[in-house]
């Protein structure tokens, strides 16, 4: 995840985390949505990094037909000065709107209320318009069962008047109702070297638009639109745990998709979990196993 900050009271101490130090990987097919997460949060103190969690949440369901993924900042301080997580953030926003795990709410409600409830959160901090930036991946079907995917960007600042700030997230509609394709937020150059061919930084190269035609033949023929659910799934995870066996490798990589790695489908018969990291003891404690 990118850039957490936190402040100590008695040490000038800064600590964040490293830019695209996570992965969603989002897939879209007839049969339904896909999404799967790593579950790494990687901290960097001055010049030494550090994995600070393994089994940090990046999916969150949201009533009956809609998920939330989150890539960037890990943590948001509130009004109160507290850091908080993305989950506990996703969780008040589902309280204050009273949505239940059957509640039939559309992926653009959801995501235009995330939006002005997260930009508060924003607000309330000097640090979090600084420092902070998440990006929330809202998906699902709405009212018509069609499969439907926004991305938040934040923050987005904007001044009306000289008292007058509104933050909110910047709203992009990634698909047509009902098209394939995948979507990867995060830590994104493998997926971009194994399926488009090419690091994701020749896109910001001159170069890039005099050679686009040739670039984008490079890419892996991916025929979304005749995979099924499964195999949708087993994309997702092979994207997902690619990149975190490439960094293994790559001595300019930071090691920062790592841990469980959770997976979740929608399909118009709603939101279901596939893969999910649990709470438990010692991993290998077998003298506990006939503990209820």
């Amino acid at each position: 995840m990118r850039k957490i900050f936190f402040f100590c009271m008695t040490l000038s101490l800064v600590v964040h985390s490293v830019g695209d130090a996570t992965i969603n990987v989002l897939v879209s097919t007839y049969e339904g949505l896909v999404i799967a997460a790593d579950s790494r949060v990687t901290l960097q103190e001055k010049e030494k990094q550090r994995i600070a969690s393994d089994s940090y949440q990046k999916i969150f369901r949201v009533g009956k037909f809609v998920g939330v993924a989150c890539s960037g900042t890990a943590f948001l301080y509130d009004e109160n000065g507290e850091r908080r997580n993305i989950s506990s953030i996703v969780d008040a926003y589902k309280i204050m709107e009273n949505i239940t795990d059957s509640t039939s709410i559309s992926p653009r409600i959801v995501a235009e209320n995330l939006s002005e409830f997260v930009g508060k959160i924003y607000k309330t901090r000097l640090i979090n318009l600084k420092e902070n930036v998440l990006t929330l991946l809202v998906f699902g079907y709405d009212e018509r069962k069609d499969r439907k995917i926004f991305e938040l960007n934040f923050p987005k600042v904007e001044h009306l008047g000289t008292d007058s700030l509104v933050v909110h997230g910047i709203l992009n509609d990634l698909f047509e109702s009902g098209t394939p394709g995948s979507v990867v937020e995060g830590q994104m150059d493998v997926y971009y070297r194994l399926i488009k061919g090419h690091d994701p930084e020749l896109l910001n190269m001159s170069c890039y638009e005099k050679e686009k035609d040739k670039i984008d033949n490079l890419r892996y023929d991916i025929r979304y639109e005749i995979m099924s659910l499964q195999d949708a799934i087993d994309f997702a995870v092979f994207i997902v745990r690619a990149t975190i066996e490439a960094q293994r490798f790559n001595q300019k990589a930071v090691m920062g998709v790592g841990g469980d790695i959770d997976i979740a489908i929608i399909t118009a018969e709603g939101f279901k979990w596939i893969q999910k990291k649990k709470l438990y003891g010692e991993r290998n404690a077998t003298d506990f196993q006939n503990v209820k």
